[in-house]
C-alpha cells in the first residue's frame, strides 16, 4: 500500500545518514515523495535537509532537492525561510539559480541583499564565503 505524502515528508525530516554515509535511502524516499503525487507538500521538510548538512550535498544526493524543488511553484518563500533558519550551501546555490534566471527579489525581499547579509552573519565562514561568492558573480 502506498504511503502518504506526510508519512514520507516526515521520513525525510528524520533522514540522518547511515555510519557508512550512504544518502541512498534520501534517494528512494525522493523518488517515492514525487511517486506520491504532492510533492509541494513536503517543501519544508525536503529543506530541513540543508538545514542539517548546510555544508554537503549527500553525494549528489541533495540535487534531487534542488532540481525537484526548482521544478514545484512558488519554492522561493520556502527557501528564503530556510536560508534564515540555517543558511546552506546548496540553499545559497539556489538563490543564485534564481538570480540567474532573472529574478532579483521574492516577496519584497531582495535576493542580493539576502545574500550579503548571509555574507555577513552566518556562523560558518564556508557558508559565508559561499554567499559571497555567489552574490558577487557578474549577471
Amino acid at each position: 500500500m502506498p504511503r502518504t505524502t506526510s508519512e514520507i515528508a516526515r521520513d525525510i525530516a528524520n533522514f540522518e545518514p547511515p555510519e557508512d554515509g550512504s544518502w541512498r535511502h534520501l534517494d528512494s524516499l525522493l523518488d517515492e515523495l514525487w511517486r506520491a503525487g504532492s510533492p509541494e507538500q513536503a517543501m519544508p521538510e525536503m529543506l530541513s535537509v540543508f538545514e542539517r548538512y548546510p555544508e554537503e550535498d549527500g553525494y549528489g544526493v541533495m540535487w534531487t532537492i534542488v532540481h525537484g524543488l526548482e521544478s514545484l511553484p512558488n519554492y522561493q518563500p520556502e527557501l528564503l525561510r530556510s536560508l534564515a533558519r540555517q543558511p546552506s550551501e546548496l540553499g545559497i546555490t539556489m538563490v543564485g539559480r534564481i538570480l540567474n534566471a532573472g529574478t532579483t527579489e521574492i516577496g519584497g525581499v531582495s535576493l542580493l541583499q539576502t545574500l550579503h547579509d548571509l555574507a555577513d552573519t552566518a556562523a560558518s565562514s564556508y557558508i559565508r564565503e559561499e554567499a559571497l561568492r555567489v552574490a558577487s558573480r557578474p549577471r
